[in-house]
């Protein structure tokens, strides 16, 4: 009975951790504004590189073998994005890092949502190799597209649908990159 109840508690603790961890600052828009200044006067630590880990790679392990959340970088997160982007918006759904054990993944959370691409966007793949590949915007639509289709043209998708994105001073994605991370 014992581990019952204690199985029970951990659950609770869980379901009660996600719950906090996914309730963020409420800036009271659908559209999520980014902070006043531009990812270009942000500090170069806070800018994405080659060396810096994405989002969609667990940041270092946690003691006892633990699940890690990845901590996205500067003003960076990550979405789901539920339909191809047309024209220049993107319906998506907020994501949270769900931890089993040892292993984690970004789940899409919550209602869906609109974000608009910025006229100028660094748009990145991921295939399997684990380098990213900058490509035109366009084309990074169009494999979403795909993969949420499961057509046999996506080539290879991620394994969550997930993207990590970033947004200009006006709120609108400036930067998007395929996570290849479940």
């Amino acid at each position: 009975m014992s581990s019952r109840r204690t199985a029970l508690a951990a659950v609770t603790a869980a379901a009660a951790v996600l719950v906090l961890a996914a309730c963020g600052p409420d800036d009271g828009s659908d559209t999520a504004a980014a902070p006043a200044q531009s990812s270009a006067a942000q500090p170069p630590a806070a800018q994405p590189s080659a060396a810096q880990p994405s989002a969609g790679q667990p940041s270092a392990a946690a003691p006892g073998g633990a699940c890690a959340t990845p901590k996205p970088n500067g003003n960076h997160r990550v979405i789901h994005p539920v339909k191809q982007p047309r024209q220049d918006t993107v319906t998506y759904q907020e994501t949270g890092y769900v931890c089993a054990g040892a292993t984690g993944a970004w789940q899409p959370t919550g209602a869906q949502k609109a974000l608009m691409f910025a006229q100028e966007v660094k748009a990145q793949l991921q295939p399997g190799s684990g380098q990213y590949r900058t490509v035109v915007v366009g084309e990074l639509w169009n494999h979403i597209g795909a993969c949420l289709e499961h057509s046999p043209d996506a080539g290879v998708c991620s394994p969550g649908l997930n993207y990590e994105i970033a947004l200009d001073g006006e709120g609108k994605i400036n930067e998007i990159r395929e996570v290849f991370a479940a």
